[in-house]
């Protein structure tokens, strides 16, 4: 499963709703699933004769031929099909827009061991089992490892049934009623639903039933109708159960589910082995034969199968080429761009020898098949009510050698609506937390880069750079949609994020409206690419990544060049070994969040981090200042200076959490002996000592965001959302500014970052080169308690946040930190404030009561703090 979405927490697809949800406390009283319908299993002498079952029913051919008569539907299993492995590939057909039940997304059953499943047709006596092959081990067939790994990795039973006749006379075939096996609650719908609202939704398998089937050369297809339903409701609650609000009557849910069964490859793909060089989703075996080497797991990189028709021609059509399906759903106004997405991958096939590697059909309004049928690659439109993620691009494999099978990209309708609300404001904690949350398969490009693209629409309204209903606008939704496209189909093509892609470029050729229309902003599609905002009074250069980037030809010749079997593992290393070229700069996910490597950020863009956060604080300070007295027309109403400032702090936070990174940060390579470079490298002490400047200037200083009462008057809610929304009427932007300086604080004093600053200092040779914790915690004091020396009025704001610097020095000396380096100084900074404090409290002439009265609380928790027995672990 590839590219799953943060934002759908709990909008994911079936599988990460379900992961997700698991951490939800579930109802008091949660009734067990119900299975398939079961019939009692009839001795084999009484099963009637397979013409006396399909007696008036239709055949359907296909890989499994169907029969079927009135709502009854048999599945005919020949000799050949018993152990055969299938892919399972289930979709949401129709959903409940919300809970992660989505039609039209790619479904995934609840697994453990991945989330594509491979299931077979094991009969056991007069019953047919439904069961999912474990594909966890990878041994010989018939070795003594293969049977030790038979004892250790059970399949599972999905469904069963009886065997439904005596076998067909020439053919030896016997009939199993599809209705038994798949309409149970195969998916665990039922699960989610409860987890999701707390409520007690089971399957009414009385009023669920097989709505269609179908066979294609490529797979059987079998949809159903499902009703999900719950006889009582809990009232909703804070924190407890709620209700769905997307249906009519609550307690009833119908789900449409399209499952796809699809013989494997006869002949499985040549496997090829991944590079941790090179970004790309893998296909994960256990060997448990043979030599094992260092690790007994090993990674094959996810392909689709592409070979050459004319081996020996230097650009060749493929035998078979990707072939992605722009579904009938797909509005007419975007149905070009998206088709420009697709095919703009072309470009890096051509570079290894493939003419037309990927085409584009359009599905007709008339067409008898679906694009969730397996094995058709679509991009499907998708209408929710509220955003969840934007954009997904799922896909399957084969287990066997990382054969991509089937992808279906998912796009919502409102991302190109521009339907802007309060969704990505800032909260406590953002500043120091990671902005992606590591998973390999999680994706939230498509959702966070329309909110980047809302302020920019709002930044550049503002300066009346383009002013409502400028024909550019236009163009500025169509450059995003073909950016998500273009990043969902490099994860259907198998490529995974690339999170260093962002530096290859400088400021100036950012800058650029020449340069970046044809370069693009980035070395990587594949990257969370920042809009390309220009500073006030610049020209507007190409805002999203709308071409190809240096690195995403490398990944695309890495995984499909086509190799001769004698020269590729010489020729992959070649490839792979180019990756010490700065445009080709790589770091993925975890790259973001294990590392906190300083270089590698979503939402960042440039050579410069640090020169990007001032260029992006900037332009939030002059938003903040041009609607204090921005004009608005009279069919707007106040909300659009709410929303615009809303993003405009949510970006702030975004440029105070880039400027962190850099305090203790470490660049981690993945380079390979021979490169010439060190994998670790600490930031150089005065790139370090930038961003701490930067962040004590702009965002933790006196005069850093001025936040004026003008502006604050005008920042009235939508009133006619509000209500739907729970949105309060009062936009506190105080304590919103407040919040983010405070997620600063914490980061800066924390354990976390002191582990880093000590961990970095002690791989520099020369010690006294290191920026150290006393000089961090030393500026920290001196800019949070910069007016203790002038001897005026502190305003609210500042007390607030000198209180929150105080008390966080005060929990410091009453708690063992992890470090007992970080400890001393804070005992140390601590003393030296109280006598700032003291001093100051002597001098009270110019003060107002409120901060004499600040002072005097402040120096009070200092001095107690400093006089208390510390409690060590142990004592």
């Amino acid at each position: 499963m590839n590219a799953l979405p943060r934002p759908l927490r709990p909008l994911l697809p079936l599988a990460a709703a379900l992961l997700l949800a698991a951490c939800a406390t579930p109802p008091a009283a949660t009734p067990a699933a119900v299975p398939a319908p079961r019939v009692a299993v009839p001795a084999s002498a009484a099963l009637p004769a397979f013409a006396a079952v399909v007696k008036d029913a239709r055949r359907v051919d296909g890989p499994l031929p169907l029969w079927r008569k009135d709502d009854r539907v048999w599945i005919e299993l020949a000799p050949a099909a018993w152990g055969r492995p299938f892919l399972l590939s289930p979709k949401i057909a129709s959903g409940i827009a919300e809970a992660g039940v989505l039609g039209g997304l790619m479904a995934f059953p609840v697994s453990g061991a991945g989330g594509t499943q491979l299931v077979e047709f094991v009969r056991q006596h007069q019953q047919v089992r439904l069961q999912a092959r474990n594909v966890v081990a990878n041994a010989e067939p018939g070795t003594p490892e293969a049977r030790a790994a038979a004892a250790s990795f059970a399949s599972s039973l999905l469904a069963s049934a009886p065997v439904a006749s005596l076998p067909q006379p020439q053919t030896g075939a016997v009939l199993v009623e599809a209705n038994a096996l798949f309409l149970g609650d195969l998916l665990g719908v039922g699960m989610s639903l409860q987890r999701a609202f707390r409520q007690p939704y089971t399957l009414d398998a009385r009023n669920t039933a097989i709505a269609a089937v179908r066979n294609t050369p490529e797979a059987t297809v079998i949809e159903t109708t499902n009703h999900f339903y719950a006889a009582t409701l809990a009232a909703p609650a804070p924190g407890g159960p709620s209700l769905p609000r997307w249906v009519p009557d609550a307690r009833s849910l119908v789900v449409g589910l399209h499952y796809s069964l699809a013989p494997l490859p006869a002949e499985p793909m040549h496997a090829r082995r991944a590079d941790p060089r090179i970004g790309s989703f893998t296909t994960r075996s256990f060997e448990v034969g043979g030599d094992l080497g260092t690790s007994p797991r090993q990674r094959w990189v996810n392909r689709w199968r592409l070979e050459k028709r004319d081996p020996a021609a230097p650009l060749s059509e493929p035998v078979k080429p990707i072939t992605f399906w722009i579904d009938r759903n797909v509005p007419l106004a975007w149905r070009e761009t998206v088709r420009d997405a697709i095919l703009e991958w072309n470009k890096a096939f051509e570079r290894i020898g493939f003419r037309d590697a990927i085409v584009v059909r359009q599905q007709p309004d008339d067409a008898d098949f679906d694009t969730l049928d397996a094995g058709r690659a679509s991009v499907r439109w998708m209408t929710t009510p509220e955003p969840g993620f934007a954009a997904i691009g799922p896909s399957q494999v084969d287990p066997r050698s990382g054969e991509i099978l089937d992808a279906d990209i998912g796009v919502e309708a409102l991302m190109t609506r521009l339907k802007r609300v309060e969704r990505s404001q800032v909260l406590a904690g953002i500043a120091g937390a990671p902005a992606h949350d590591g998973h390999d398969a999680a994706c939230s490009f498509a959702d966070e880069a329309a909110a980047q693209l809302a302020y920019g629409l709002d930044v550049l309204a503002a300066r009346e750079d383009l002013p409502p209903g400028d024909p550019r606008t236009q163009r500025y939704v169509q450059d995003y949609l073909k950016d998500t496209v273009m990043h969902e189909v490099g994860h259907a093509l198998g490529l995974r994020h690339n999170f260093r892609a962002s530096r290859i470029y400088t400021e100036a050729q950012l800058a650029d409206p020449a340069f970046t229309r044809e370069h693009g902003t980035t070395g990587s599609v594949m990257e969370y690419n920042a809009i390309n905002l220009p500073r006030p009074g610049a020209p507007l250069a190409a805002p999203f990544q709308t071409t190809l980037g240096p690195y995403d030809y490398w990944a695309i010749e890495y995984a499909y060049k086509p190799i001769a079997a004698a020269d590729e593992e010489a020729e992959l290393k070649r490839i792979a070994a180019r990756g010490r070229d700065p445009l080709l700069a790589f770091a993925s996910d975890e790259d973001n969040t294990l590392g906190l490597d300083p270089e590698v950020a979503v939402f960042d863009l440039g050579a410069d981090p640090i020169a990007f956060a001032a260029k992006r604080l900037e332009i939030a300070r002059d938003l903040f200042r041009r609607q204090e007295t921005r004009t608005l027309s009279p069919d707007e109403d106040y909300s659009v200076l709410r929303r615009s400032i809303a993003f405009a702090l949510n970006d702030v936070g975004r440029s105070a959490q880039l400027l962190l990174r850099q305090i203790g940060g470490v660049r981690t390579l993945r380079d390979y002996p021979g490169s010439g470079r060190d994998p670790l490298q600490p930031l150089p002490a005065h790139t370090q000592r930038q961003a701490l400047d930067l962040l004590m200037r702009d965002v933790l200083g006196a005069d850093g965001l001025a936040l004026s009462p003008a502006l604050q008057r005008r920042l009235a809610p939508d009133y006619l959302e509000r209500g739907e929304s729970g949105t309060p009427t009062d936009f506190a932007l105080p304590q919103r500014l407040l919040d983010l300086q405070r997620s600063v604080l914490v980061a800066l004093s924390g354990d976390a970052l002191a582990g880093r600053v000590l961990d970095a200092a002690a791989k520099v040779d020369h010690p006294q080169d290191a920026f150290g914790l006393a000089e961090l915690y030393g500026r920290l004091m001196r800019e949070v308690w910069s007016e203790l020396g002038a001897g005026s009025t502190i305003a609210p704001a500042r007390r607030e946040l000198q209180r929150e610097h105080a008390n966080r020095v005060a929990a410091a000396l009453l708690q063992p930190s992890a470090r007992a380096d970080a400890r001393a100084l804070l005992r140390s900074q601590a003393r030296t404030l109280l006598a700032r404090l003291d001093a100051a409290a002597a001098r009270p002439a110019r003060r107002d009561a409120a901060t004499r009265a600040h002072l005097d609380d402040s120096a009070q928790t200092i001095r107690l703090a400093l006089k208390a027995r510390l409690e060590r672990a142990g004592v």
